[in-house]
Formats: structure tokens, C-alpha cells, sequence
């Protein structure tokens, strides 16, 4: 698996872009409007890392943690929490779903779209600016995985982030993805979308830097197989139960069906069962 990733992806230049690689003036590009740019300005070149802090880092156990609602009742937190390291998708809330989902993060994305549709677009003045800081506090010093040149749109957005970061002096680590990283993830994936999912790449990064994966999480239906109804996120008021984005955008029964493929190989291990059962066992 780990050879296939490596023929379209390299996690220690696809990654993020960083010091090494670009200049104060320098324009990029997005994936998805390649006549659109960003100039990079001096504040924005010194919030990006010197090199890729995952270089030259390996880990024997991960954990891949998604936000279907599958993972409610669960009980897989202590599961996840077991990993040597541990990734999650777009920014999840975990307070109030640790038994669930775990409290460990080592590396974390956030898509631009995750500040309209989780934060209300954010208004310095209210209190919705005041839970998205205490989220970003939360990651602390670990990474915040940003694809910050797939779409113009969320420019607004990634510049907000970038804002917040620097204004309350967060230590956190911050990579932001590389134009060139979504023609490369679609590529690897091989199915006909728009752009991979965050779980994809996720799932990409920890097949190059991790001997054993634990995939969560990731279960895009409206209904599991004892028919019970699963909301699309695990978190969040008003969930829709069987919203799914269209399969031009994110693909996510073919990604689903992907991860089952190499579960069945034994080359991952997907989890969509609880992750224990009365009495405590496994």
C-alpha cells in the first residue's frame, strides 16, 4: 500500500508548502481556478514551517479519526487515544464525545469551508469567535493541516485563521497544503471526483508514515448495517442524517469502498463496529 501511495503522493513535499520553497512575493496558484492567486506576504512566509514537520518521523501505531456518526456509541475512545499518533479531519468537536472519539490529536486539518458552515462565517464581536479560538487553543502545539490553495473562495477564510493564530499567539505547528497536492491526491485515488476527501488524504499521509493504521469514522451512509440511522458528523446540532456531498465534490462511497479494499487486504484495519462490548471486551 505503502509503495502505491509513494508512486502519486510524498508526504515530505506534498505535504505543505514551506520556507524552502517559496519567497516573500511569490504567487500561488489554486487547484481549482489556476488564474486566481495569493501573493505571499512577510506575515504569511513566517507562519509557514521552515520544512515539513513530519520529515523523517515515523510512527509504529496511527489512528485515522473521521466524524461520520458512525462513531457515536462507539466506545472508542481509549482505542484511539492508544495510538502512537493521531489524525483527525476539519476541526471536530471532541468535548462531550471523548468516550466516543478519545481527546488525543497530534495532527489535525481544518478546510476553509469548516468557519461558514461550523462557525457562522465568524464575527469578532460575538461569542462564536470565542469557541473557534478556544478550539484552535486546544491543538496547542501540535499541527493545523490547512488546504489553503484548492479553491479561491475560502481565501477570506484561511486569512482569518492566519489572523487568529497570530494575534493570540498560538504555538501551534501550521502546514498548509500545496496547489499541486489535489491533482495528485485525485490521481491516487482513481475514482471520478472533484477533489479527495480530507479523509483520503489522511489516509494517504498515515499509509507512508505509519506500520499500522486504525481507520474511524469513515462510514458514509444514512443507515448501518442493522439499520440504525447514522447522522453525517458525530457532532453537531441538526445534523442532517443522510446528507452526503455530492459524488463530483467528495466521492465518498467509492473512498469508502477504497478503505475496504485494503481492510480486506489487512493492510489497515476500518472500524465500524463498537469497539467494545458488554463487559469490557474487545
Amino acid at each position: 500500500m505503502r509503495k502505491w501511495v509513494l508512486k502519486h503522493f510524498n508526504p515530505d513535499k506534498d505535504l505543505t508548502i514551506d520556507q524552502s520553497r517559496v519567497s516573500v512575493g511569490q504567487r500561488l496558484t489554486y487547484a481549482l481556478d489556476v488564474n486566481k492567486f495569493q501573493t505571499i506576504t512577510e506575515q504569511f512566509y513566517r507562519q509557514i514551517p521552515e520544512s515539513s514537520p513530519l520529515l523523517g518521523k515515523h510512527f509504529k501505531s496511527c489512528a485515522v479519526v473521521g466524524n461520520s456518526g458512525i462513531l457515536l456509541g462507539s466506545r472508542c475512545g481509549p482505542q484511539i487515544d492508544s495510538a502512537d499518533f493521531v489524525f483527525r479531519c476539519n476541526l471536530p468537536d471532541i468535548e462531550g464525545f471523548e468516550n466516543d472519539v478519545g481527546t488525543k490529536s497530534n495532527f489535525t486539518t481544518m478546510n476553509p469551508s469548516v468557519l461558514p458552515h461550523d462557525y457562522d462565517g465568524i464575527d469578532t464581536n460575538t461569542s462564536v469567535y470565542d469557541r473557534f479560538l478556544e478550539r484552535l487553543r486546544s491543538i496547542d502545539n501540535q499541527i493545523l493541516h490547512i488546504p489553503g490553495f484548492v479553491a479561491p473562495g475560502g481565501r477570506p477564510d484561511v486569512y482569518f485563521t492566519l489572523w487568529m493564530i497570530r494575534e493570540n499567539h498560538l504555538p501551534m505547528i501550521l502546514t498548509l497544503q500545496p496547489r499541486e497536492t489535489t491533482e495528485k491526491m485525485n490521481a491516487l485515488m482513481g475514482f471520478k471526483t472533484k477533489r479527495a476527501s480530507s479523509g483520503s488524504f489522511l489516509f494517504a499521509l498515515a499509509a507512508c508514515k505509519c506500520d499500522q493504521i486504525h481507520m474511524y469514522g469513515f462510514y458514509p451512509f444514512g443507515k448501518d448495517e442493522r439499520g440504525r440511522n447514522i447522522t453525517y458528523h458525530y457532532y453537531g446540532e441538526g445534523t442532517c442524517t443522510t446528507r452526503m456531498l455530492p459524488a463530483h465534490v467528495h466521492n465518498m462511497s467509492e473512498e469508502y469502498r477504497t478503505f475496504q479494499m485494503f481492510h480486506r487486504r489487512k493492510a489497515l484495519v476500518l472500524h465500524t463496529e463498537p469497539c467494545q462490548v458488554l463487559g469490557g471486551q474487545g
